[in-house]
């Protein structure tokens, strides 16, 4: 197979984004059998065993696998208090397991995928199917490995679907001109930069908090989401400015379960349609208004199909071609509630974290966030990962932090 990544999977390409979960790990793990079920994995999903090659100009191309590349699990003594980042390469394949070991019951396991073949619901599923591998191996049970087709595009399923492009992105809202000679591809650097980790630092909440907060949004016309998402805008107003400030956001929906037909978790690459919100966010306003506000925008563009038709809309904002401009907004990334993975009894999965490593950072071709916002929750906890920003992080986190917990106070009417 030979196939020219869709716009939704090409603009990850560029920086080589490996999407990463890596999980804290207590008890007697056995790593010949969690190599054993990543290898399952590879034969289950032939995707992650696949290559991601650029032409001349950058145009990034999926390739069938090449079995006599495909690397194996990397297991070592180490600090599982810390990420580490692995030989990624997406020429090489496009999944990769990275295990540390501290003494014999304290173990990280991460695994990265690339982002142009798995979003958060695809990543999450492959998984998901390696915890059940390692445990049906583990414990003796039979394992029926039925290979998977390759997932194709969010493009893909919605032209099949009958969607097509319409006037109105969803972005008008959040766009800024772009000027002519900023279009044109970046230069990429002099001298070849390193692998790089990103790993989000992060607010936690505790499972009563998150509970409050869950329930809140279990009233009339507001959503978790919304909730989140106010308080994440009105968190960066306070930290930047400390009072009213213009803001534009920008967040995906996973469109997989809103297609008709549904669309399987591991059928789809990057499922991910964008909605965007725009006001003057004031920190002395209602948060339980703003709430409102993000939460009625998305139901309408929902109900008008405006996100579903979203990627098609993609080339004029991201990559080479791109004529508009999304750069200044905050990113907020809700990837939901993380499953409960099948695990034997021997080991517990104590913590969660999304990481990304881009193998190959080159100079962006698409809208830079001001600060990016990362969404989940783990255990019933709520956490929330924070990305690049200009201010301190410490700040910004102590922000997010103060309005997550005066959130989880609101009383439930």
């Amino acid at each position: 197979m030979l196939r020219a990544l869709a716009p939704s999977e090409q603009r990850f390409v560029r920086h080589g984004t490996y999407t990463g979960r890596s999980i804290s790990v207590r008890g007697a793990l056995d790593p010949t059998a969690l190599e054993a079920a990543f290898d399952t994995l590879r034969r289950a999903y032939p995707v992650v065993g696949c290559r991601v090659v650029e032409d001349g100009a950058g145009q990034g191309y999926l390739l069938d696998p090449d079995e006599r590349m495909w690397n194996s699990v990397s297991v070592r003594q180490g600090d599982v208090d810390s990420v580490g980042v692995p030989a990624v390469d997406p020429a090489a394949q496009l999944a990769y397991l990275d295990v540390v070991a501290a003494g014999a019951d304290r173990w990280r396991v991460t695994m990265f995928a690339h982002h142009g073949i798995a979003d958060a619901g695809h990543c999450v599923e492959l998984l998901s199917r390696l915890w059940d591998f390692y445990t049906d191996i583990v414990e003796g049970s039979p394992i029926s490995v039925v290979p998977q087709d390759y997932p194709k595009p969010l493009e893909w399923h919605v032209t099949a679907r009958g969607i097509t492009r319409s006037v109105k992105s969803g972005f008008e809202d959040v766009t800024k001109p772009l000027c002519t000679p900023a279009r044109a591809e970046p230069a990429d650097n002099a001298e070849p930069v390193s692998r790089t980790l990103a790993r989000p630092l992060r607010v936690r909440l505790d499972r009563a908090a998150t509970a409050r907060i869950v329930e809140l949004g279990g009233q009339p016309g507001v959503t978790v989401n919304g909730l989140i998402t106010a308080a994440l805008l009105r968190a960066y107003a306070t930290e930047n400015v400390g009072g009213a400030l213009a803001l534009s956001c920008l967040y995906p929906v996973n469109l997989r379960a809103r297609l008709d037909p549904p669309v399987a978790a591991a059928a789809g690459t990057n499922m991910a349609g964008v909605a965007s919100f725009a006001a003057e966010v004031d920190p002395a306003g209602g948060l339980i208004a703003l709430a409102q506000r993000i939460s009625g925008q998305l139901a309408q563009d929902l109900s008008e199909g405006v996100v579903h038709q979203s990627v098609l809309h993609f080339p004029d904002f991201y990559g080479a071609t791109r004529i508009h401009s999304l750069a200044g907004h905050i990113a907020v990334t809700n990837t939901g509630i993380v499953p409960a993975f099948r695990t034997p009894a021997a080991i517990e999965l104590t913590d969660y974290e999304i990481v990304y490593v881009s193998a190959h950072p080159r100079p962006s071709t698409g809208a830079s966030a001001a600060v990016t916002f990362l969404v989940y929750t783990f255990a019933a906890e709520l956490i929330v990962g924070l990305l690049g920003g200009s201010a301190p992080a410490e700040g910004l986190l102590a922000a997010v932090r103060a309005e997550l917990t005066a959130l989880s106070r609101v009383a439930v009417c």
